[in-house]
């Protein structure tokens, strides 16, 4: 087995590895502890495939192999917060705050643009960490998401990026699994956090790296308004939930949110490829253009 195809550092070795390890953490753990620290599964996958991917540098320079360092961050952040029981604010304003220092790392541009990504990445972050832990919807919506990212970055001329991407989606699937379609683990901070940095940061390097517009990334950003949207639509409609199907809810839900977080992803791919250019160009920071296959 050839352990450096994209099919495996991308897709298996990572949905393997959160898999097993959230399992791993889910079953020794016991119960209680267990379905709480079991999404820190899905921080070692990220962040392995990462450095699999990227490589580890010491210094970094190229803004590639600034990736690994933030997502270990985040990984570290979120395993702190999970270890003081933060309340959802406290962990929206620590990783709002790790976000602005990753932008500070990766992207020096004008301070409005600046301002304008962290808001950005302000509202995606509340997004994902004000759905509940107990369900799938956020890992779901990180998955979509992460895959339309993929889907963009190789539009667009990276194939560095497309594995990345699409290693982001496939360790969230991985945890994802023990959330659907039966809860047994919390998809709190020790998972959540990574993720959704890791998924803000190659969204940023693929708008820097590539030729891809902005308007499919905030399309893509838009993904992460179909829980809240479901939930809104159902309001309306007036069909609240009823106790008796609390349980269909964990397993049904996902996939409404998941189907519309899709139909965002293909408005921005559709938006993507309608203003492409026949050739992407290529930076000096990203390592390679074609893919390897």
């Amino acid at each position: 087995m050839d352990l450096h195809h994209p099919l495996f550092q991308s897709l298996l070795m990572p949905l393997l590895v959160a898999f097993t390890v959230t399992g791993m953490l889910r079953g020794a753990l016991g119960g209680v502890q267990g379905r709480r620290w079991a999404a820190a599964g899905v921080a070692v996958a990220i962040v392995g495939a990462a450095v699999w991917l990227l490589g580890w540098q010491l210094p970094p320079d190229a803004l590639t192999e600034r990736l690994p360092w933030i997502y270990v961050a985040a990984a570290l952040v979120g395993l702190g917060l999970e270890a003081l029981h933060a309340s959802r604010r406290t962990e929206w304003l620590a990783a709002g705050l790790l976000w602005a220092l990753a932008l500070a790392t990766l992207a020096a541009q004008p301070l409005p643009l600046m301002i304008g990504l962290w808001l950005l990445g302000l509202a995606v972050i509340r997004a994902v960490l004000r759905e509940h832990a107990a369900r799938a919807d956020a890992a779901a919506v990180l998955v979509i998401a992460s895959l339309g990212l993929a889907a963009i970055a190789m539009r667009s001329g990276s194939a560095l990026l497309f594995e990345a991407s699409l290693a982001l989606a496939a360790a969230v699937a991985g945890g994802a699994l023990w959330l659907w379609p039966f809860v047994r683990i919390a998809f709190g901070a020790s998972g959540a956090i990574v993720a959704v940095l890791a998924w803000l940061a190659l969204m940023l390097a693929t708008a820097l790296l590539t030729e891809a517009r902005p308007q499919p990334l905030l399309l893509l950003a838009g993904a992460f308004t179909s829980g809240p949207l479901v939930r809104w639509t159902r309001r309306r409609l007036r069909r609240p939930a009823a106790p008796a199907i609390a349980t269909a809810r964990t397993w049904v839900e996902p996939l409404i949110v998941a189907a519309v977080a899709l139909v965002w992803v293909a408005a921005a791919f559709a938006l993507a490829h309608s203003g492409a250019t026949d050739a992407p160009g290529a930076t000096m920071d990203d390592p390679y253009y074609k893919p390897r296959w």
